[in-house]
């Protein structure tokens, strides 16, 4: 089955999820999954636009939100694990950007922002720190609807990178997923670490790292065609990361969840309900 029939024949809340990866505006993704089933990718692409067609300036925001700042190789980890793939390959030309251009892209991200109420959105791949940099400075005196435009028009830009992305890597779902609720807040937890991890012995071996996109789900913790054996698992969530971004105390700075496949043809979701002071875990489906 090819990526689109694929991505045809999801529910509705994981073709959410996974539109959610391309562009963080719920209004946006909910459109895109009520437009299915999509022919090819120029009428995903139409599709795309479309569904931009229907969005406010909340709306806009919602996907500026979700995307870190130009430069900010330690945000992407930690505040975005579910994307932070593709940023990181999207903000390629920030890798060998000397010091004097990351801090003066530090320095107007932070002048932007005050001035425009968002994050500064440049659809980085191909550009080098410096170009980056000078787009910046180049619409610091726009006026803010107009600026508004220009954001949006990079954000579709982006969105098309990732769409073509999302085909690409077939949304594959491995054997073992997880979803993260915050009960705190009654929703779900976005930007939540994932360490998956087998026993051998007295050992844990690593088999792969994620984080939960905007939808709380983390569906690739194992790597394309990796199979499950028989064997006791475990799962990590970095709740200490999520909490300190949001300023909250938490009395569990990282929950492990221990549990044992014992038929590994199976699929097993393994949902974590999660507080600052305590959390439960079931085997879902």
């Amino acid at each position: 089955m090819d990526a689109l029939k694929r991505l045809d024949a999801l529910p509705p809340e994981q073709a959410t999820s996974a539109f959610l990866r391309c562009c963080g505006s719920r209004r946006w993704a909910q459109a895109m999954e009520r437009g299915r089933p999509y022919a090819d990718g120029p009428s995903l692409l139409a599709g795309a636009e479309r569904a931009f067609a229907l969005l406010a300036r909340e709306d806009w925001l919602d996907a500026f939100s979700h995307h870190p700042r130009i430069g900010d190789r330690g945000s992407l980890a930690a505040r975005f694990p579910a994307t932070a793939g593709w940023s990181a390959s999207e903000q390629g030309g920030v890798r060998d950007a000397g010091e004097d251009v990351l801090d003066a892209l530090l320095r107007g991200n932070r002048e932007y922002e005050a001035h425009f109420g968002h994050v500064f959105i440049v659809c980085a791949t191909g550009k080098t720190a410096a170009e980056m940099l000078a787009l910046l400075r180049e619409r610091l005196p726009n006026a803010p609807a107009a600026e508004l435009e220009i954001a949006a028009a990079e954000q579709r830009k982006i969105t098309a990178i990732r769409l073509e992305k999302l085909l690409a890597e077939g949304l594959r779902m491995s054997g073992i997923t997880t979803h993260v609720l915050d009960t705190s807040l009654g929703r779900p937890a976005s930007g939540v670490a994932v360490r998956l991890e087998r026993r051998e012995g007295s050992s844990w071996i690593e088999l792969g790292r994620g984080g939960t996109d905007v939808d709380g789900r983390c569906r690739n913790l194992l790597a394309e065609g990796a199979k499950l054996q028989p064997a006791v698992y475990r799962l990590s969530f970095d709740s200490a990361a999520y909490f300190g971004a949001r300023g909250v105390p938490t009395f569990y700075p990282e929950v492990s969840v221990v549990f044992e496949v014992r038929e590994p043809a199976q699929h097993h979701h393994v949902p974590l309900l999660l507080s600052p002071f305590g959390y439960s875990t079931y085997r879902g489906s």
